[in-house]
């Protein structure tokens, strides 16, 4: 299983790449989030570089329409190859980047 750092570039902009390969866009997500949950509480040194991340997938979580993006975007409903990542500028401005490709996300009405 793969560290939060293995999977997050804490830069600005902050991407965080996403594994497609076995499961859809929210569940990996949601599992990203509950691994930084977790290194949170064990690695008090990681906390200000994990708080922003979780603060990302948080807003993330609450706002996008999952169900649209994956009917949308076939690639994002698992089983691919292609690489997929979320780029934040900050917790209210992040974009999904598909294949080199810059999307913008689907919100909840």
């Amino acid at each position: 299983m793969a560290t939060f750092k293995d999977v997050i570039m804490t830069e600005n902009p902050m991407i965080i790449h996403l594994n497609l390969r076995r499961h859809c866009i929210e569940t990996e997500i949601r599992q990203i989030h509950n691994r930084c949950m977790v290194s949170y509480f064990k690695n008090p040194d990681d906390r200000n570089e994990l708080s922003e991340t979780i603060e990302v997938l948080d807003q993330v979580m609450a706002d996008w329409n999952f169900p649209a993006l994956r009917s949308t975007y076939p690639e994002l409903a698992g089983g691919g190859d292609l690489p997929v990542q979320l780029i934040a500028d900050d917790p209210e401005q992040v974009t999904l980047r598909i294949d080199g490709r810059e999307i913008q996300p689907i919100f909840k009405s």
